[in-house]
């Protein structure tokens, strides 16, 4: 049972932490454990490839339309409750597709498996800015984002093997949602008004948030999420390509694509050594610029050694934008607001992804359905942003300074 209420303040244990991060792998979860699987959905559902492609999207889609909302119901009702509860949601839509065969009711489950994951996403979010301050925030919140980059990684590959049986068994991955429910229900409770959890008794004073601030930090999260999805759905077609290595197996294509995670969460975990000096602005602009170098890169030399260079570039430029992005909003919110920032983030996160699904056929026929010329028209753009925020935490450092979470 979910305790929401408690005689003292809750301070989170390990368990808490891993129990989080646990729920922090499942947030970027939508699509990548039955993408593998999606060649087998085409043969099980023949001349219908439009609606087998939503398969991927329409949890994104979900989380986009619905999180800020989830956020504001985790404010009113519980962040632990709202957790526990989109839990459920998540993987009793998510495994139900295993034994479905009509192609709509399917559909139907993967958008509900999104509003699961917007009220995961929102709700554990919102808890790391709430159970902790300062620099074990930032750590934790550092944390979130590497879980959310090898989460990637292993459900791909847990989904990739999974799919050797039939096309059903990858939504089989789902049933993770068990466990971490059980620890989440074990291990957590709701945190305490941060107005009055002063260690010395006394009551801090919230303060309005900065709107301006945490709308940009939205446009941040946004671009980075639309030019970071673009790896896993280009780069395979781009690998397979004869003229570059007469046809890369799998297992090699998973690695290339495994980089981008592995890099992500390695650079996620250095975040805090790298925020006490640099500015949070400016590591935000120095992830979009290293982003950028890696897809220019690609346009410029398109073969197989600069691929790996362009997703090891953009994992590390994920790195850096993700963390320096949680931290800014975590430290704009209040127990009041922390649901709906948060819930907010995971909107325009998930937005950015669905996103690119729909801006990438037409760029590609902008520049005649070449992928490393479609890579360098986004890197140009990642480019441009990086200069806007370099220069403008160069200019006025009101924004780039406040509000890191440290």
């Amino acid at each position: 049972m979910v305790t929401t209420k408690s005689r003292g303040p809750f301070k989170p244990t390990k368990l808490t932490l891993v129990a989080m991060l646990l729920a922090s792998m499942l947030m970027l979860m939508g699509g990548a454990a039955v993408a593998p699987a999606l060649p087998l959905i085409n043969a099980a559902f023949p001349d219908q490839t439009f609606a087998v492609s939503l398969i991927i999207t329409l949890p994104s889609l979900a989380v986009g339309l619905t999180g800020m909302v989830l956020g504001t119901i985790a404010d009113r009702y519980g962040k632990v409750r709202t957790l526990v509860v989109s839990l459920v949601v998540f993987t009793v839509a998510g495994v139900a597709s295993f034994f479905l065969d009509d192609l709509m009711l399917i559909l139907v489950m993967r958008f509900i498996v999104g509003v699961g994951i917007g009220g995961i996403s929102a709700a554990v979010t919102a808890l790391m800015a709430e159970y902790y301050m300062g620099a074990a925030r930032v750590k934790v919140l550092s944390y979130q984002v590497a879980a959310m980059g090898m989460g990637v990684l292993i459900l791909e590959y847990t989904g990739g093997s999974l799919a050797a049986f039939s096309w059903r068994e990858p939504f089989l991955v789902y049933l993770i949602g068990i466990p971490i429910l059980l620890l989440c229900i074990i291990s957590m409770r709701e945190p305490a008004p941060r107005e009055t959890a002063e260690d010395d008794g006394s009551v801090r004073q919230t303060r309005a948030a900065n709107k301006r601030l945490i709308l940009v930090l939205y446009i941040a999260i946004f671009v980075c999420q639309t030019m970071s999805f673009l790896l896993p759905t280009q780069m395979p077609t781009f690998l397979e390509d004869d003229s570059l290595a007469n046809h890369l197996d799998a297992s090699t294509v998973g690695l290339y694509l495994g980089a981008n995670g592995v890099m992500n969460a390695i650079v996620a975990l250095f975040y805090r050594r790298i925020v006490s000096h640099i500015r949070p602005f400016m590591i935000i602009g120095l992830g979009f610029a290293i982003m950028g170098v890696g897809m220019v890169a690609l346009m410029l030399s398109p073969n197989i050694y600069t691929a790996l260079l362009t997703m090891i570039l953009a994992g590390t430029g994920i790195g850096m934008i993700c963390p320096a992005v949680t931290n800014t909003l975590a430290g704009e919110a209040t127990s009041s607001t922390s649901g709906k920032i948060m819930g907010g983030y995971s909107t325009f996160l998930n937005f950015g992804q669905f996103a690119i699904s729909l801006l990438s056929v037409p760029l590609l026929a902008l520049v005649s359905d070449s992928i490393p010329d479609l890579f360098g028209i986004m890197g140009i753009v990642a480019v441009i942003v990086a200069a806007v925020f370099i220069l403008y935490c160069a200019k006025d450092g009101r924004f780039a300074s406040q509000s890191t979470g440290a």
